[in-house]
């Protein structure tokens, strides 16, 4: 897999990673984001790592509601379709 490095400051702080090529702008929506959740809950400078965490932890929640809607909104579609299908099938064995 092709991979490459990536890092992004905060506060001073490097952090470096090796993601896959594939992932880089996914990965920079992302540090966009923790930067952002990291400037609104302003840690102090001891208590970085904690608030990092906590980011992370407010990326995944919002990461698994968004996950959630998409599997109801397909199960609502699927649905939909299947009950259209179905009159469909009424409509055309009609004639």
């Amino acid at each position: 897999m092709n991979e490459q490095v990536v890092e992004f400051v905060i506060r001073d702080r490097k952090f470096v990673f090796k993601i896959p090529y594939n992932d880089y702008v996914p990965f920079k929506e992302a540090e966009e984001k923790i930067i952002s959740l990291i400037e609104e809950i302003n840690p102090p400078a001891e208590k970085l790592d904690a608030g990092l965490v906590y980011a992370a932890l407010q990326l995944a929640i919002e990461n698994n509601r968004l996950s959630q809607k998409t599997k109801n909104a397909s199960s609502d579609t699927e649905q939909r379709i299947e009950e259209i299908s179905e009159k469909l099938n009424i409509f055309l064995n009609q004639q």
